[in-house]
């Protein structure tokens, strides 16, 4: 298969204060789909739904997208685009085996974790997303959260209990609504966007965002070379200001659009009319 135009890199850090890294991260390249996932639960139990998640997804993304074959999910809303419901039913699948896991082995009781799934290609991204780790796009400078997260104290911000500078500094932000894993059937959040040349996708866990401010986050992104230093720069700042979680950044950087060389050159200076 192809590989998609992108420039793709991720990196996770255990952090300063936590003892195990409970963030999984995944990339498969060749299908254009990026995973991160934030777990919790005792003992090794967030490490295990993370990973569970982030392999499920990689897995039933290569049998359902790999293929020659269209594969459509039965059920769901048939008015949406094949690919968001594929998205849909994956992250679905890994809910189910991460709470049968949970419910079969009495030291997984009560695992779960968050997930950020993307399927990209040159013209359109797909996310699907259960918790509060995030999706973020940078374009012309402005960087826009395109997930909302399931959490207590956004929800308070959504009603306008509370201003999300509050939400910021609550103790309560870490209490999920949702999660991977906790519930036999759960309802993911789905959606579609365009990609415009330039563009920059930033999926994240919340050990990057309760460390870093979205305005030092949007300048990285817009002043790194590559998404290898983007990266680098951003688990780098989250654990120089404490690193009081776990941190995971996956960006993928869309192709400017602008063509090299002579006919490159030409192309600017002549643009065709419309």
């Amino acid at each position: 298969m192809k590989r998609l135009p992108f420039d793709i890199e991720g990196k996770t850090d255990v952090g300063c204060v936590r003892e195990r890294n409970e963030d999984c991260l995944g990339i498969d390249s060749s299908l254009g789909l990026l995973v991160v996932a934030d777990g919790m639960g005792g003992h090794s139990s967030g490490e295990v739904a993370s990973r569970l998640a982030v392999d499920t997804i990689l897995e039933y993304s290569k049998k359902m997208l790999g293929g020659d074959k269209l594969i459509v999910p039965e059920g769901g809303d048939s008015s949406l685009p094949v690919r968001l419901r594929q998205l849909e039913y994956i992250v679905q699948v890994a809910n189910t085996i991460i709470f049968e896991k949970a419910r079969a082995f009495p030291k997984n009781h009560g695992m779960g974790t968050t997930v950020v799934a993307v399927l990209v290609d040159p013209k359109s991204l797909a996310v699907a997303h259960v918790g509060d780790s995030r999706l973020y796009l940078q374009r012309g400078g402005q960087l826009q959260q395109l997930t909302e997260d399931h959490s207590l104290v956004m929800d308070q911000v959504r009603q306008g209990v509370i201003t999300k500078e509050q939400a910021e500094k609550s103790n309560l932000q870490n209490i999920l609504t949702r999660a991977l894993g906790t519930e036999e059937k759960i309802q993911v959040d789905i959606g579609e966007h365009p990609v415009l040349p330039g563009d920059s996708y930033l999926l994240c866990s919340d050990g990057l965002t309760k460390m870093v401010p979205e305005p030092e986050i949007s300048r990285v992104l817009e002043e790194s070379a590559s998404a290898t230093a983007a990266v680098e720069k951003l688990v780098a700042m989250a654990c120089e200001a404490g690193g009081q979680d776990n941190v995971t950044a996956l960006v993928a950087r869309a192709p400017s659009g602008r063509q090299g060389g002579f006919k490159g050159f030409l192309s600017r200076l002549f643009p065709r009319s419309a």
